[in-house]
């Protein structure tokens, strides 16, 4: 059954009134138990307080009773006289209270009779205490306390037992509070939850009525929310169907943006508008229809230009509120007005743009305004890009039209033409078969011509190949012979190193004979050497290019080397050797003796080779008038000629192969079973070296009598000058090589001061106009002596360059005249150590070489002379010299600026030098104009303070001046950094910076360019030295880095009869680590070819380590190719010798460069 609204109350009511009755009960009885509780609480007090008096009484008599016996005062016993009346009564109050419980009685009875024995105790101790002793004492007191220990642990049992009765008590009080307060509350709980129980029925009942009622209401405005709804959608399509119509039948986007704009207008009650539509081709939105627009509007946007630029990159439709006066304007009959808002709607299609609608309202539009205009947009995109395909098809179809007319015109031409044509091929068709055979015979003709051309061009290739081919050839064989001329000349090193050793025989334990065979070895393994370089020359020969030194020569003496050379040969054959000189050879020629020895001992060589034992082999020398029949030009000329013949009786050449014999690498028997052995190479080099000596070769032999090779040369006598070198090619010109530290050699007793030459050191005087002749040939240099001599010069002759800086620095000659190709120091390095020592810069040199004038490289030098000379060009050049030398005025050119004028040298100069005079300019044009027209000795430029303004002008300087040697000062009021100061010295000579001292020293550096020392002191004259003083090699570390153990071997025994302290390494790399584990090195050999790292990579990194960058290294390599020393200079050595070594070479070398480390 269920109840209703008022049924449920009125249960509910009563339910609460029954649990009311209830609670009222239980507390009740809650505060009866509470109050019966509280009656024991009090009780366990009293126990306890009754326990704490008895103690408190116990204590007073057993202080009381100590004090009496500690004084025996008897005023101390009155706490105990006090308290022992009161003491029994208060145990048997404590035995009442607990008769209640057993426990607690049976304490109390315990308690009473400890309490009683210890009264018993102390009533027989008496009142006197005088008679105690501190035993006595001591005794009475232990029994007193026992007695009280007893009793107090009695009271303490029964406290505790009280005590834990009061909490058991107190947590029944506690729980039953506990009780009461729970059912209270539940009660309370209870009574609260019927009464939200019945509060909760009150409210659902009221918010049902309420409910209902909203339910209502909300149903009311949702049906009047849907009707508005409903109106503004009929109100949109509505407008979108008048806009449909608007656009419907328009097919020019005019009259449709003209339509479509009047529609929304007109539906949407805005005031004004304007229809842009967007040309593609101009990149333009144009004013296509309006509606009250202002005359001042703009007629077209370009895109992001204004709002409407703006609405038609945006994609998205803009509005504008609150437009500021001025902005845009309303215009009608009746005048303007502002609108209150703008809206542009952006027309796409698709993602092209067609257009942009603009309109102005006095009063913001509604969001169903909004909403209809962004429903149209589409539309009118669509309609528009319609009005525009349509306008496209139009403009097309007029195209077509046009060009259908024009089409038809041209085939009317056309058929006028071909009427035409016709005519003209009937006139032509009579020509044509004369045409046609002419063509026929043309084609054959091309046919042939083509045919031709096909074996011209196959022709080319072929030739084009074939010189490609023949370039390999050509580099690979050039690479072959380097790389065999290493291989060959690696342990020939060691063979002449140890033959020469062997035959100085400094140990005197070798026989004559021994070093007779050990000077053979060596003169062999000479000649060896040669022949090696033969092979080189070979390719030189076959391309043109081989150099011939002529110089005076003695017959005798090339028959004698010869004689020494072969006898041995002859000796171990059985072949007889004979050498026929003839009375009309003269005893001296002017011959290229190193060529026609080599030409003569392969003539030899193969006489021996090819004569049986018992034979004769025959050299003669002879003349011969001019006769004809010779094809070389210098025979045809020649008065006389030198006959050179060898004669064997050996097993003779056949007729056949008597020319086959002199191309390379042919002999008269070529199968591989031939009895000699040979290169093939003897004859053809000695055939070319003749030709190129201007001779002729010429053979007689018959198979079996043995042959006849016979040289023709023109006859020259002896000359002046010693020694000219003819070569078929120029000479690449020589870099000038600077000492690899910047610093010059001081060459003291380790010089061999030559003695071939007997000069006039020993006779120097005071005032005496000395000359330096440095040239390795004695003869031309006794001639260049002579003349100066001549000439009121004494003369001072070294036969190398060392020997000659030596002379120059000691001497301090007025003149020099120097050979370029010096052994040990060549004339390069030699004057580019004078151009670097201050003390000899300005003594002039003289070059007297074989070598062009651009292939000098000299240009410090004075003048130059091409050998060979003629008296005329000695006379030419010790004339200048002369002018040079008494040349005393002084011409100095300065380019002034802040610091250096007329008013600041003028009076320094003429207080120390008369002879010298100064030109001022200010600017470097004056100064190129003085320069062109005036010789000067000095150019001195004043920088001032500004670095880079002065490298600009000083490089334009040095570009244009017209001498190259005159030497640059440089003035600068700056302190420069190293960079700075280096940029300024590779443009000038001497760089001098503002200080006190600064026009002092310009003068130092003025006298050193302009002046020197010309007069010789006769008290400090050296005497001549006529042996090497080998104790400068003496105790030095030498690093000898070599991959070849014969060569290693060869040197280090060579290196340590020096007394010199040798390490060895195998390769570069090994030897960069020696030069680590022994920094005390002095100096360094080093191969160039060697494995895991050669010497260009080694040197290379030595330099890299600062602490090694001064190190002397002397390259070692027997690939003694063109382009090797410049390769090795480059790479940091400080200087290059070929293998085999030269050992008095080498150890000139080294103490060249010992001398600079020092």
């Amino acid at each position: 059954m269920k109840l209703s609204s008022t049924n449920r109350l009125s249960v509910g009511i009563g339910l609460a009134l029954i649990l009311l009755v209830g609670l009222g009960v239980i507390a009740f009885r809650t505060i009866e138990n509470q109050f019966d509780e509280a009656l024991w609480v009090r009780h366990s007090y009293k126990v306890l307080k009754s326990i704490a008096i008895t103690e408190q009484y116990l204590i007073d008599m057993e202080t009381g009773r100590r004090g009496f016996r500690a004084t025996n005062e008897k005023r101390f016993l009155k706490p105990y006289d006090d308290a022992i009346g009161k003491v029994e009564p208060a145990v048997r109050n404590i035995q009442q209270l607990v008769a209640d419980n057993p426990e607690q009685s049976a304490r109390a009875v315990e308690i009473e009779n400890s309490v009683k024995a210890l009264l018993e105790y102390w009533r027989g101790l008496g009142v006197d205490a005088s008679t105690y002793t501190r035993e006595d004492i001591i005794r009475i007191t232990d029994g007193e306390k026992l007695r009280m220990d007893q009793i107090r642990q009695n009271l303490t049992n029964m406290i505790r037992a009280e005590e834990s009765l009061l909490v058991n008590r107190e947590k029944e009080s506690d729980r039953a509070v506990s009780s009461a307060i729970y059912v209270f509350s539940s009660g309370a709980g209870f009574l609260l939850l019927l009464g939200v129980v019945i509060s909760y029925l009150f409210f659902i009942e009221t918010k049902k009525r309420l409910k209902a009622e909203g339910e209502l209401h909300q149903n009311l405005e949702e049906l009047e929310q849907l009707n508005q709804v409903n109106v503004e959608k009929n109100w949109m399509l509505t407008g979108m169907t008048e806009v449909n119509d608007a656009v419907q039948g328009v097919g020019e986007s005019e009259s449709l943006a003209q339509a479509v704009l009047r529609s929304l207008i007109r539906y949407l009650g805005v005031q004004a508008g304007g229809f842009y539509c967007y040309d593609e081709e101009k990149q333009l939105l144009e004013l296509n229809a309006s509606v009250a627009f202002p005359a001042t509007a703009p007629r077209a946007y370009v895109l992001d230009e204004g709002l409407v630029g703006q609405a038609a990159t945006g994609a998205e439709l803009v509005i504008t509120d609150h437009v500021p006066a001025g902005f845009w304007a309303i215009q009608s009959g009746s005048g303007n007005a502002v609108p209150g808002q703008v809206i542009c709607v952006p027309l796409w299609y698709k993602k092209e743009l067609k257009g942009v609608i603009e309109l102005a309202t006095f009063q913001p539009l509604t969001p169903a305004q909004i909403g209809l205009l962004k429903s149209v947009d589409n539309n009118i995109a669509i309609a528009l890009n319609a009005a525009d395909a349509r306008k496209r098809v139009n403009r097309l179809l007029e195209q077509v039209q046009e060009q259908k007319e024009t089409l038809e015109n041209q085939q009317e031409e056309l058929r006028q033409s071909n009427e035409e044509l016709t005519r003209q091929a009937e006139i032509l068709q009579a020509s044509e078969e004369e045409l046609k055979v002419q063509e026929e015979e043309l084609r054959q003709i091309n046919a042939e011509l083509e045919e031709k051309n096909e074996a011209v061009e196959v022709g080319r290739q072929s030739l084009a190949l074939k010189a490609r081919e023949l370039e390999a050839t050509g580099q690979y064989k050039s690479e072959f012979l380097a790389n065999m001329s290493h291989e060959l000349r690696t342990p020939l090193n060691s063979v002449l190193i140890l033959a020469k050793m062997l035959a100085e025989n400094k140990t005197n334990n070798l026989t004559g004979k021994q070093v007779e065979y050990a000077n053979v070895i060596h003169k062999s393994g000479s000649d060896l050497l040669n022949l090696i370089n033969d092979i080189l020359d070979l390719s030189k020969i076959e391309a043109g290019k081989i150099d011939m030194v002529a110089e005076n020569a003695s017959v005798s003496g090339i028959v004698h080397d010869q004689e020494q050379l072969f006898s041995v040969v002859a000796d171990q054959k059985g072949v007889k050797l004979v050498t026929v000189v003839d009375e009309s050879v003269p005893k001296m020629l002017f011959i290229a003796k190193q060529r026609i020895e080599q030409v003569i001992k392969n003539l030899l060589s193969n006489a021996f080779k090819f004569t049986p034992q018992g034979g004769t082999v025959t050299l003669a020398f002879n003349t011969q008038g001019h006769t004809n029949g010779f094809s070389n030009e210098p025979l045809q000329k020649a008065s006389q000629l030198l006959v050179i013949s060898v004669t064997d009786t050996g097993i003779g050449i056949p007729p056949e192969k008597q020319q086959v014999i002199f191309e390379a690498f042919q002999q008269a028997d070529g199968s591989t079973s031939r009895k000699y052995g040979g290169t093939g190479l003897g004859l053809s080099i000695s055939k070319e070296l003749v030709k190129r000596l201007g001779g002729e070769m010429r053979l007689q032999s018959a198979e079996g009598e043995g042959s006849t090779f016979t040289v023709y040369l023109p006859l020259t006598e002896p000359r002046e000058a010693a020694v000219q070198k003819v070569s078929t090619t120029e000479t690449a010109p020589k870099k000038e090589t600077a000492p690899v530290n910047g610093t010059l050699p001081t060459l003291q007793a380790s010089i061999v001061e030559q003695n071939k030459l007997k000069d006039d050191r020993a006779t120097l005087q005071k005032g005496d106009k000395v000359m330096l002749i440095v040239e390795d040939d004695p003869i031309f240099a006794g001639v260049v002596q002579d003349f100066a001599r001549s000439k009121n010069y004494k003369t001072i002759v070294a036969l190398q360059g060392d020997e000659g800086i030596y002379y120059a620095r000691k001497y301090k000659p007025s003149a020099i005249i120097l050979d370029m190709q010096l052994p040990v120091v060549d004339g390069w390095s030699v004057i580019n150590w004078l151009k670097n020592d201050d003390s000899l810069k300005s003594i002039p040199v003289h070059v007297m070489s074989a070598a062009d004038e651009p292939k000098l490289g000299v240009g410090s030098a004075l003048a130059y002379l091409r050998k060979p000379v003629e008296k005329s060009d000695l006379e030419q050049a010790f004339s200048r010299i002369s002018d040079h030398l008494k040349s005393q005025i002084k011409k100095i050119l300065v380019v002034s600026g802040d610091y250096l004028n007329d008013d600041v040298l003028r009076q320094v100069i003429g207080q120390r030098h008369s002879g010298l005079e100064c030109e001022y300019v200010s600017t470097n044009e004056q100064a190129l104009e003085k320069l062109r027209q005036h010789a000067y000795d000095c150019l001195i430029v004043d920088m001032g303070g500004d670095l880079e303004k002065g490298l600009l002008q000083l490089k334009e300087l040095r570009e244009n001046m017209p001498s190259e040697s005159l030497p640059v000062i440089i003035y600068m009021d700056k302190d420069l950094e190293p960079a700075d100061e280096w940029r300024l010295k590779k443009l000038s000579d001497v760089v001098i910076r503002e200080s006190s001292q600064a026009i002092d020293r310009l003068m130092d550096e003025l006298e050193l360019f302009l002046y020197k020392v010309q007069e010789v002191e006769t008290k400090d004259l050296p005497k001549p030295l006529t042996v090497i003083n080998d104790q400068s090699l003496q105790g030095k570390k030498v690093l000898l880095v070599d991959d070849d153990m014969r060569n290693v071997f060869a040197l280090t025994t060579l290196l340590e009869d020096q007394q010199m302290n040798v390490v060895t390494a195998v390769d570069g790399r090994e030897a960069l680590e020696l030069l680590q584990q022994n920094p005390d090195t002095d100096i360094v050999l080093m191969d160039i070819m060697m494995p895991e790292m050669d010497g260009y990579e080694a040197t290379r990194r030595i330099r890299t380590d600062l602490k090694m960058i001064h190190l002397p290294i002397i390259a070692l390599t027997a690939k003694a190719m063109p382009g090797d020393r410049e390769k090795t200079i480059e790479a940091g050595a400080s200087d290059y010798i070929t293998k085999p070594v030269d050992s008095s070479r080498l150890f000139s070398l080294m103490r060249v460069w010992l001398s600079v480390k020092v």
